[in-house]
């Protein structure tokens, strides 16, 4: 859950994902280290944004949304260069973060941030 900023991320982790729900072993097998590093970013991040629901100081809710999560971080993280263009190739698995990123995004949705480049939800 986020604050400060009047803005308040909830978010509901799954804990039965496994690795295979990433890839399967004949996808795993082809791509690169750095695809299946996307791979298992890009999901996780998407994950935890459809499950995320911003309630603003007005009291209504709403999902949350790329726009959202980025100007949330600038303003909680101004040293961690984010746009919304990048979160979307992040999330797309275009692209694979800077592990400063990879922190802001842990604590922002209060997660290990092992939670971002585990093939498993036990971290």
């Amino acid at each position: 859950m986020i604050g400060g900023d009047g803005m308040f991320i909830n978010v509901a982790v799954d804990s039965e994902t496994t690795s295979e729900d990433f890839q399967d072993q004949d996808s795993a097998d082809t791509m690169t280290p750095r695809q299946v590093a996307a791979t298992i970013f890009s999901r996780r991040l998407a994950d935890l944004i459809s499950e995320s629901v911003v309630s603003t100081e007005d009291g209504l809710t709403r999902s949350l949304t790329l726009y959202a999560l980025a100007q949330h971080l600038e303003l909680a993280y101004p040293d961690v260069p984010v746009s919304q263009s990048g979160l979307y190739r992040l999330m797309h698995g275009e692209a694979i973060p800077r592990l400063d990123l990879i922190i802001a995004l842990a604590r922002v949705f209060d997660v290990p941030p092992e939670y971002f480049v585990t093939g498993d939800k036990e971290s």
